[in-house]
């Protein structure tokens, strides 16, 4: 069995990766690039306009640690229109989902105190490329 990230269908989900990068303007960030294809790869959904839901990811404030990259769960926006407290519960359960998901991908990551994002740390890939 050929590996899944050989061929047309590993080269389409590359540019796919390459696309969700540049449109989250992370392009300059070392890890979005393997993060964004480590995600998709995984069958998550990485949200890149407001209207979507999905994996958020942004850069991370330096004082976090240069080139370190925030995770979270991103309900679609209609979910906050009016606030469902039951939304805020399945961030709770998502955010300790996307830890262990993302370490499961060969990332370094940790819960950033009670919030609802994870900071993946650069360096921090065993993840296949």
């Amino acid at each position: 069995m050929p590996h899944p990230l050989n061929g047309a269908d590993g080269d389409s989900l590359r540019r796919q990766a390459r696309s969700v990068v540049a449109a989250l303007g992370l392009e300059g960030t070392g890890l979005a690039p393997d993060l964004v294809l480590s995600l998709l790869r995984a069958g998550f959904g990485v949200q890149s306009d407001a209207m979507t839901g999905g994996v958020e990811i942004r850069a991370c404030p330096a004082h976090y640690g240069p080139g370190s990259l925030l995770v979270s769960w991103a309900p679609h926006e209609a979910a906050y229109t009016p606030l469902d407290p039951r939304v805020t519960r399945v961030e709770g359960i998502m955010t300790d989902a996307l830890l262990d998901t993302v370490r499961a991908l060969g990332f370094g990551a940790e819960r950033l105190g009670v919030s609802y994002s994870v900071r993946v740390m650069p360096g921090s890939s065993d993840a296949p490329g």
